[in-house]
């Protein structure tokens, strides 16, 4: 019996003891699970901060950078204001005009006298300016003078020299109202027309030499007028013709710097005279022919404004 009860004993004795070992190995692994958990957590709260963190850091480079983005457009966009190229107030300058010129009747005169025709063509040079309204719609003022002159001359009996010239000026100005479009940048195209008034100036001129006082004088009467003796044969008239002017136009022009820009348009000049209104010292001249200058003209221009 004895070694039966030691034998019982000690394996109670045993079965206790592990037991024992068992709960002390559990009660460690719950630990040391719970300090696995507690350093999850603890790790994992660090991981949101430091996103938060970052994202509000990313927040606030956002923010700078579209602060800095909304200035750089601003800046774009006052320097393409400043770029855009063509006239927004109002502007003036220098035209140049080149038009046919058709006076049959006048250059049938002059070969009679005996001096050339006119040249075919006539240039003239002149101004203007003009401000915008809005809507495209701008208004203003042109106008231009230009002439052609033919010389020459012939010797009479006495072997003196009869020099003559004919100068043949035309101005015109008026009213100018022009609808703008801009198809491009720095570029403008326009229609328009001027409305207005002009003349016609035809200067004849003859002279033989240098004129004497007296020889002046006698030019005047009719006693010492001898056409043979090439004496008093100096003088100088001019004629004039005033008319109503109309030019139409198309044109295109183009800013090279934004206060500055060349043109070229085409238009019809249309001038409207009247045979009866010729006149020389305010005296009308009878029997003039129809004379008409109208023609297509073509004008360059260099203009400067804001």
């Amino acid at each position: 019996m004895k070694p039966l009860t030691l034998i019982v004993t000690a394996l109670f004795c045993i079965s206790v003891g592990l037991s024992a070992q068992d709960k002390d190995n559990q009660s460690e692994n719950i630990k040391s699970d719970s300090t696995i958990s507690n350093t999850e957590n603890a790790d994992s709260v660090l991981q949101q901060d430091y996103k938060s963190t970052k994202i509000e850091s990313n927040e606030k480079d956002n923010d700078w950078d579209d602060w800095d983005s909304w200035k750089e457009d601003r800046k774009d966009s006052w320097k393409s204001s400043r770029k855009r190229g063509f006239f927004r107030g109002g502007a003036g300058g220098w035209d140049f005009y080149i038009m046919d010129l058709n006076v049959d009747e006048i250059n049938a005169k002059l070969t009679e006298i005996g001096i050339p025709e006119f040249d075919s063509r006539i240039t003239m040079n002149g101004g203007g300016g003009w401000a915008f309204l809005g809507h495209g719609i701008r208004i203003g003022g042109l106008g231009a003078h230009g002439q052609v002159k033919s010389s020459g001359g012939d010797k009479i009996s006495n072997g003196t020299r009869i020099n003559k010239e004919v100068t043949l000026s035309i101005n015109f100005g008026g009213f100018l109202i022009e609808k703008v479009y801009h198809p491009f940048n720095k570029t403008e195209l326009y229609l328009g027309t001027t409305i207005g008034g002009g003349n016609t100036n035809l200067k004849f001129n003859q002279w033989s030499g240098a004129a004497d006082w007296s020889e002046l004088w006698n030019g005047y009467n009719n006693d010492w007028i001898d056409t043979d003796s090439g004496k008093y044969t100096d003088y100088e008239n001019e004629l004039s013709c005033g008319y109503f002017t109309v030019l139409p136009t198309i044109g295109f022009r183009y800013n090279f710097f934004r206060w500055a820009a060349v043109g070229v348009n085409v238009g019809y000049l249309y001038m409207h005279q009247k045979q009866e209104g010729w006149r020389m010292d305010g005296k009308a001249v009878s029997g003039a022919p129809d004379i008409d200058v109208s023609n297509i003209i073509y004008r360059l221009n260099f203009y400067f404004g804001g």
